[in-house]
């Protein structure tokens, strides 16, 4: 066991051995976080008490040193060697997580606060808004990195559980109020999806995907689904129910939402309005700079395979939302393999893997089309060829695995 002992300038740490025996066969050793040996520790007599042995050590650290390091004790002894390691923990807020906990007797809420410093808080319970004025009762723990975790339980009436009432779990820490809100009787998800990408390049509107699931057929059919931009209602296409592997049901609404209003970043809200679920999704513009747009080839090395690998890559200081799609010669628009942004320094890029064959490559026009937001006009997307009569294409720098 460990604790501390502090003044203004240092701060003592004491080490505690004990339930041991024989009394003389313990001693401690003390490291910093580099494994430095620390010598200039006290270490006192042991103490024997019925056959059993208790033993001190104890060191003195500035402070300032403590707070860049760690300082490890450790007791060697014949059947075994134990550490056990001091770090100086800075104040840190906690996060909130509310479990329903259900028992043939009993019915209640945990509120599980985790991963704070220092230890005083002070929790209160709330029903739909309205203290109940509850005590409380917290057990703690505290991790190997100097945290703690605490909870407490709320023990609620079946009328309130029955009734879809939302219980609020409110800390004080520090100064500071934080709360968590949970109604266990919600059985239902709302999900925004990002555009069908090539409803982008083939329609005058953007369609996006509103889905609702959850564990109730019933639940999922009678919700009640609105969308809106700039306080204006969208259309929303007819859902059927669908029963998914994992026991969830689902129906999935298109939204359509106008273009230049999504391409100017305008904020696209849904909601199921009688279970007050919200979710909002825009297109990301980035900093307002074109993109750069450059094509890469890779030839296949199996002699067995004879394809060419095409990478498009996207790239800006603060690259915002782009899409790509594939074209070859006048056929119909394909999408490649496109990664998720790859922040780098001083850029982020994306990446569009495309595989023609060969003859392909030789014969044919290949066109990569990219869609962004700071495009003069976002209907004529913006196009880089690759051909090998006429060619445009960099060799690639780098294998595509590594981006996809």
């Amino acid at each position: 066991m460990m604790s501390e002992c502090t003044t203004s300038a240092t701060q003592t740490l004491g080490c505690l051995a004990s339930e041991y025996s024989p009394a003389t066969a313990l001693s401690f050793k003390w490291t910093d976080q580099s494994g430095n040996a620390l010598t200039d520790f006290v270490q006192h007599p042991a103490v024997e008490m019925n056959g059993k042995a208790l033993k001190i050590s104890h060191i003195t650290v500035k402070k300032d040193k403590l707070n860049e390091t760690s300082i490890t004790c450790e007791t060697v002894h014949p059947s075994e060697r134990v550490k056990k390691t001091f770090r100086k923990v800075i104040a840190q807020a906690p996060t909130l997580s509310l479990v329903p906990v259900i028992t043939q007797k009993s019915t209640s809420v945990m509120c599980v606060i985790e991963d704070f410093n220092p230890k005083a808080i002070t929790v209160q319970w709330l029903e739909n808004n309205i203290n109940m004025q509850q005590r409380t009762k917290l057990d703690y723990t505290q991790n190997e990195k100097g945290l703690y975790t605490a909870r407490t339980l709320y023990t609620v009436s079946s009328e309130s559980w029955n009734k879809h009432t939302e219980y609020t779990c409110e800390v004080t820490h520090m100064g500071q109020v934080k709360h968590v809100t949970k109604n266990f009787k919600a059985t239902l998800e709302l999900t925004l999806k990002s555009p069908i990408q090539r409803n982008i390049f083939l329609f005058g509107d953007v369609i996006l995907q509103a889905v609702v699931s959850g564990n109730e057929h019933k639940a999922v059919e009678d919700a009640s689904m609105s969308c809106e931009v700039e306080n204006k209602a969208l259309t929303l296409s007819k859902a059927v129910i669908q029963a998914q592997d994992n026991s969830q049901f689902q129906k999935i609404h298109n939204v359509t939402v106008n273009r230049d209003k999504w391409f100017a970043g305008k904020m696209v809200t849904c909601t199921i309005s009688d279970k007050n679920i919200k979710q909002e999704i825009s297109f990301n513009k980035g900093d307002s700079k074109k993109p750069s747009v450059v094509l890469y080839e890779q030839h296949s090395k199996n002699t067995k395979s004879s394809h060419v690998s095409l990478l498009c890559e996207v790239s800006s200081p603060q690259l915002g939302d782009v899409y790509i799609m594939w074209k070859v010669d006048n056929g119909k628009y394909e999408e490649g393999k496109t990664s998720a942004p790859i922040r780098l320094k001083d850029s982020t890029s994306v990446i569009s893997l495309f595989e023609v064959s060969d003859k392909q490559y030789k014969e044919s026009m290949i066109l990569c089309a990219v869609v962004h937001a700071n495009m003069d006009n976002t209907r004529s997307p913006l196009i880089t060829t690759a051909r090998k009569s006429q060619p445009s294409c960099h060799p690639c720098p780098v294998c595509s695995a590594d981006y996809i």
